[in-house]
């Protein structure tokens, strides 16, 4: 037998799908009205997800300690 001849399709019913997709998000800051935010940011400053890349707007930064924060909640 060859291995064609025993292998499987790679789908969900198998359960050795492996594929995945990305998607694009809109990462915004948001505040409660006389509340405070540290490290910088401002209401309405935003990065963008498009698959794998970030981007930010011209002239806008995000301090590494909340980009980190949010890495383990954006990657699941």
């Amino acid at each position: 037998m060859t291995d064609t001849q025993t292998s499987k399709p790679n789908d969900a019913s198998n359960g050795s799908d492996a594929s995945f997709e990305l998607y694009d998000l809109r990462v915004e800051v948001i505040c409660p009205p006389g509340e405070r935010i540290l490290c910088g940011a401002k209401p309405g400053d935003h990065f963008l997800l498009q698959g794998e890349m970030m981007y930010l707007p011209p002239g806008q930064g995000i301090s590494i300690y909340s980009l980190g924060a949010l890495f383990l909640i954006l990657l699941l």
